[in-house]
């Protein structure tokens, strides 16, 4: 990992983010692009400003955003990359991670609350829109050392075979060992059919060199399950991936990425794959 974006619109999530990002950065050797979004609010368009005060109210933005920059890099001692930018938010950022071609993006996650689990929020639709890995950090989380890691399998989807290689690559960055939980319905339990084996061996065959190991539980309730394993395990970070469902899959599915990432305690780091 050489490169990654932090996300920051200065609320207290953000903010968090930044710095959590900014030390895992001076930790790691890793540089760091520091991205803001700043659209003129609709209260200044409904004002009918003129174009001079409509420039200023944008320069002092940038002018704040360039100071926020620097106080970082000095403070973490760390090479900061700006990118500021105007427009639509998944439009930006797909651009800017294609820009300075960067590993991961990092962004905030606020204080779950019954909105976001309606309807999600910024960060819950980036996982799911965007094509690059996003850590979501909880509001309140300081930066700790990640040493262990728990990937929330699902062995009924294939995954790529790119993906055992990104969760191998992240998990060398930090020296972490993996454990690959492994929900199954009481119901109706997972059948260790030639494609699991064959989805087994490739994530070993991906992963190696990582010290990694499996575990299945029997549970009807998945994201119950997967956080009563962080709290067993003292998890450090969970791993998931956005599987993308239809139209009418949408409306009665809830992502179990995006509720975990609402309401987990410990970051988030979903990695999209082609299924």
């Amino acid at each position: 990992m050489n490169r990654i974006i932090v996300a920051t619109d200065y609320s207290a999530a953000g903010q968090n983010a930044m710095l959590y990002a900014a030390e895992a950065a001076a930790k790691h050797n890793i540089e760091l692009v520091l991205f803001h979004l700043h659209n003129i609010s609709i209260h200044a368009l409904n004002a009918r400003l003129s174009v001079e005060s409509m420039d200023n109210i944008f320069q002092k933005a940038k002018d704040n955003f360039e100071d926020s920059a620097y106080a970082l890099s000095q403070t973490f001692g760390i090479k900061v990359i700006r990118h500021f930018a105007s427009g639509d938010i998944y439009t930006e950022l797909s651009a800017c991670a294609e820009t300075w071609k960067a590993d991961i993006l990092v962004m905030g996650m606020s204080d779950k609350s019954l909105e976001q689990q309606l309807m999600g929020n910024t960060t819950t639709k980036v996982i799911h829109r965007l094509k690059i890995p996003v850590l979501a950090v909880p509001e309140n989380l300081h930066y700790t050392p990640v040493n262990n890691i728990l990937y929330a399998c699902d062995f009924d989807k294939d995954i790529s075979g790119e993906f055992p290689d990104k969760l191998r690559d992240f998990a060398s960055v930090f020296g972490a060992q993996i454990e690959i939980f492994t929900v199954e319905s009481v119901l109706k339990k997972l059948q260790t059919d030639d494609a699991v084996k064959e989805r087994k061996l490739n994530m070993d065959n991906g992963l190696a060199g990582i010290s990694h190991y499996y575990k299945n539980v029997l549970s009807d309730n998945v994201v119950a399950a997967i956080k009563d394993e962080i709290e067993n395990t003292q998890a450090d970070l969970l791993v998931m991936v956005p599987h993308k469902y239809g139209f009418w899959e949408s409306v009665i599915h809830r992502s179990k990425t995006s509720i975990m990432a609402s309401g987990s305690n410990i970051p988030l780091l979903s990695i999209p794959v082609d299924v």
